[in-house]
């Protein structure tokens, strides 16, 4: 039995899986999302209604990294970059899952003409092939989402954070593609390009998201490429990417340590003292509010043990051109040990103390 994944056209994590699932030639069928699969089997088989789930037989998954994991297993096709810019990699995935499609969100239901749409979209999707009653359901959906992002930080107290984030976003990645190479760390795409795809190209979907990419040419060349990928046919040669310019890449890893890293260390230490609301100040001196969550902290440990794992095998994580970006993550954690929570969740990372 082949695969089957079942997605919503208005979720940025379906976007990305489809595109890698695509590119990596493995077989499956897309399954749209409705008011019946929703339950019959999504959530039988995962616990949730939340797409995408990648399904074969009663075994499913239905988390786009996971998902992401599985498929790199399966794909013939090397979907990370060489091994000095792997833990590079999987920041960018990160923050592409857990920042970015913030920012994404924040545009998308803070403006009526964008939040209209998209509710048609889902409603379509729950209704199925039933002509009539889309609108409503899709309106209903659409305040569920609404509620469900503002735990996130999706609101109005953190809408100029969001927005700021956004604009310098964009910028760092236009540059990146307009200096080239096609992908972000080379001539091939790698699961960091699928998941900054996944927001980006929802957010080029919304009507206020399409009118603000006229602005960035290369962005919506980048986007256009990846929308080919899914399509790729199988076999061919695929060589990894190798002495990629990692300096590149430092204006969107710094994007990445002012913004979704102090939000994860804000996180911690909401959580250490039993805070329920979590407060961050970000790199351009805005505030962001979300609430405390052990996902934002489960966030900062898989990415600790990234860097941890990188260290016991080499002394530079990122090599001699992505010093800066070691610096900056260094000085970052170095922060952390400041405290003595801090000090106790770093104990548990080995390699990481030595640097």
């Amino acid at each position: 039995m082949d695969y089957e994944l079942f997605i919503s056209r208005a979720s940025p994590y379906s976007s990305k899986i489809v595109a890698l699932l695509g590119y990596a030639g493995v077989d499956h069928e897309i399954r749209i999302q409705n008011g019946v699969n929703r339950f019959t089997v999504i959530r039988r088989l995962t616990g949730k209604t939340m797409v995408p789930v990648l399904r074969r037989g009663d075994w499913a998954l239905n988390d786009s990294t996971k998902i992401a994991e599985y498929i790199m297993e399966q794909s013939e096709r090397p979907l990370l970059p060489n091994p000095e810019a792997q833990v590079l990699a999987w920041f960018i995935e990160d923050f592409a899952d857990e920042w970015m499609v913030r920012w994404m969100a924040d545009s998308r239901w803070r403006n009526e003409e964008d939040a209209d749409h998209v509710a048609q979209v889902v409603g379509r999707e729950l209704m199925g092939a039933v002509p009539v009653g889309g609108g409503v359901v899709g309106r209903q959906a659409a305040r569920l989402i609404q509620a469900q992002m503002k735990p996130w930080g999706v609101r109005r107290e953190s809408e100029r954070a969001l927005r700021g984030s956004a604009q310098r976003c964009l910028a760092a990645l236009e540059a990146i593609f307009s200096r080239g190479p096609d992908y972000l760390f080379g001539a091939h795409p790698t699961v960091a390009d699928f998941s900054i795809y996944g927001p980006l190209v929802q957010y080029g979907q919304d009507p206020t998201g399409r009118r603000h990419m006229e602005d960035y040419p290369a962005l919506r060349e980048f986007i256009r490429r990846m929308d080919a990928l899914a399509d790729r046919p199988a076999g061919g040669e695929w060589a990894e990417n190798r002495g990629a310019d990692l300096s590149r890449l430092t204006p969107l890893f710094g994007e990445i340590m002012g913004t979704y890293w102090p939000v994860m260390a804000a996180n911690h230490r909401a959580r250490i003292e039993e805070n329920k609301e979590v407060v961050a100040d970000l790199i351009d001196g805005s505030r962001f509010r979300c609430r405390a969550s052990g996902y934002l902290q489960a966030r900062l440990e898989w990415l600790l043990e990234h860097v941890d794992r990188a260290y016991a095998k080499r002394d530079r994580l990122f090599g001699e051109q992505g010093m800066r970006m070691e610096r900056a993550l260094v000085g970052q954690i170095a922060e952390l040990s400041e405290s003595e929570a801090g000090r106790h969740l770093l104990r548990r990372y080995d390699h990481v103390g030595l640097h």
